[in-house]
């Protein structure tokens, strides 16, 4: 058995039982072997079975149906840099990728980055979120200078309020770079593109500045552009 045996095995079994959902457990009656495999090999940086490799690894359609773990109360707050620095080592050299992605490897490691982080803060560490907010956001300015997530252009408390909820939120998606790209999306479709423009910023037509055009009515208070 290997873990490519192991992923084949709960994909079959998972298609030909067609069950609504599925969990660890659903796994361990129906596919015992791949999961002695599994809770015997695959561990996580934490030491823990790696579910998140597991889902990511399973056909796409099937990663849906994963039962989503049941909520928890609040984690106590830490801060332990060094717990933060000893789980992104073996990576260090890959932080490039929030930046720019080459290729399909590029983007698994990022959103494995991503994970590790997001399981860190979920059990309170506060130095793993402010990492998370250091790096999530050049993917982010990426998607915003795409057309799906233009609109969020100027919302930065917006958009760090998302992120802090994606954190908190996220279970087992296959992806969480995935689900708060999808998050974005979806949150997005309300918002009001933002236009930012220069006052010094000449009119096409007249040649003159915008701030030349501008006047308050001082019975009102209101600031115009005419």
């Amino acid at each position: 058995m290997n873990f490519e045996k192991a992923i084949r095995n709960i994909n079959r079994s998972i298609n030909k039982k067609q069950p609504s959902s599925f969990t660890p457990t659903w796994i361990k009656y129906r596919c015992k072997v791949s999961h002695q495999f599994i809770i015997n090999n695959i561990k996580n940086e934490l030491g823990e079975t790696d579910w998140d490799l597991v889902t990511a690894s399973l056909d796409r359609q099937l990663q849906k149906l994963w039962l989503k773990g049941s909520r928890t109360k609040q984690p106590n707050k830490y801060s332990d840099e060094s717990e933060v620095i000893l789980l992104l080592t073996p990576y260090r050299e890959k932080l490039y990728t929030f930046v720019s992605q080459l290729n399909k490897e590029d983007r698994q490691i990022c959103d494995r980055i991503s994970i590790i982080l997001v399981r860190l803060a979920q059990r309170g560490n506060l130095f793993a979120i402010q990492k998370l907010k250091q790096l999530i956001p050049f993917l982010i300015n990426q998607w915003i200078e795409g057309y799906r997530l233009n609109r969020w252009r100027g919302y930065n408390d917006l958009i760090d309020r998302c992120i802090d909820n994606c954190i908190r939120r996220y279970r087992y998606s296959g992806s969480f770079i995935g689900y708060l790209n999808k998050t974005m999306e979806c949150a997005g479709r309300p918002l009001k593109s933002i236009e930012a423009f220069s006052l010094d910023k000449k009119s096409q037509i007249t040649d003159k500045a915008i701030v030349d055009n501008v006047s308050k009515d001082y019975n009102t208070g209101e600031v115009k552009i005419f």
